[in-house]
C-alpha cells in the first residue's frame, strides 16, 4: 500500500464540527529538506509540521513526538515552545495541516467533472483515497489524541473549508433530483458519514477486512454509489 502511496505523490464541523471529531500536496515540497536540513527560524512552524506528517506517514503516531521533530530540523528542543502549545497544539497544527491537504485532494477530485453525480462520488473517494494514504495523520486530524478541537481556531477553520465541499456537492446532486434543498445538511452528514465509517474500516483493518482490503477503491466506489442513489429518496 505505501507503495501505491508513493506513486500517488509522485504522480499528482454544525455539519462541519461533526467532520472534525467525525493545504495540498506540501508534504511532497518539503520532502526534499530531509532530517539533516537546518530550518530558518521564519518557516521553523511549517518545518515542524511537515516534518511531523512525515513521520506519521512513514512510522505512525507511535514515532512521532516535538524532541524528534525538533532533533531532526536542527534546533533546540525548547524551539517549538515558542510555536506550539505542547504536544496537543502540535498535533492539533498537524491536523489543521492534514485538513488543507484533505481539501486540495477533494478540489482535485472535482476537475473535469460536470455531472453532479460523478463530482460527488469523486468527493467522496478523496475521502476514502487521503485515509488509505495517509492512515496516521487521518486519526491525528479525527481521532481523541487533540480533546478540545475547538480551542484551535486554524484547525476549525480547515475542517469545516474541507467539509464545505462535501456539502456543497451533495447540495448540487440534490438540485440536479430535484429534491429540496431543506434536506442539504443532513445529507451531507449523511454522506460524510458513510466516507468516514468506511475509511475508518480500513484504516483500523475492522471487521470485513478480508473483503474491502482486495480492491478497497472499487468498494468505495460501489459503496458510495448506493449511498447516492439513495439520496434521490432523502
Amino acid at each position: 500500500m505505501k507503495a501505491k502511496v508513493a506513486e500517488r505523490k509522485a504522480g499528482r464541523a454544525s455539519a462541519a464540527p461533526a467532520e472534525q471529531d467525525h493545504g495540498a500536496r506540501t508534504v511532497d515540497a518539503a520532502a526534499s529538506t530531509g532530517p539533516e536540513h537546518t530550518y530558518h527560524h521564519g518557516n521553523l512552524h511549517e518545518a515542524l509540521v511537515l516534518r511531523g506528517i512525515e513521520i506519521l506517514d512513514a512510522e505512525g503516531a507511535a514515532a512521532l513526538s516535538l524532541r524528534r521533530a525538533a532533533r531532526e530540523a536542527g534546533v533546540s528542543q525548547t524551539a517549538p515552545l515558542h510555536h506550539f502549545d505542547g504536544k496537543v497544539g502540535y498535533l492539533a497544527a498537524i491536523a489543521a495541516h492534514g485538513f488543507r491537504m484533505l481539501f486540495e485532494e477533494r478540489i482535485h477530485a472535482l476537475r473535469n467533472k460536470t455531472d453532479p453525480r460523478e463530482r460527488l462520488l469523486g468527493v467522496m473517494l478523496a475521502h476514502l483515497r487521503f485515509a488509505i494514504d495517509h492512515g496516521a495523520l487521518f486519526h491525528v486530524m479525527f481521532g481523541p489524541d487533540i480533546p478540545n478541537k475547538t480551542k484551535f481556531p486554524e484547525l476549525e477553520q480547515a475542517a469545516r473549508r474541507s467539509y464545505g465541499i462535501l456539502e456543497t456537492c451533495v447540495g448540487e446532486y440534490l438540485s440536479s433530483r430535484g429534491v429540496s434543498l431543506l434536506r442539504v445538511r443532513p445529507a451531507a452528514l449523511a454522506a460524510w458519514t458513510a466516507c468516514h465509517g468506511l475509511a475508518t474500516l480500513l484504516v483500523d483493518r475492522q471487521n470485513a477486512w478480508d473483503i474491502v482490503s482486495k480492491d478497497p477503491m472499487k468498494i468505495g466506489h460501489d459503496v458510495f454509489a448506493i449511498f447516492i442513489a439513495g439520496l434521490d429518496h432523502a
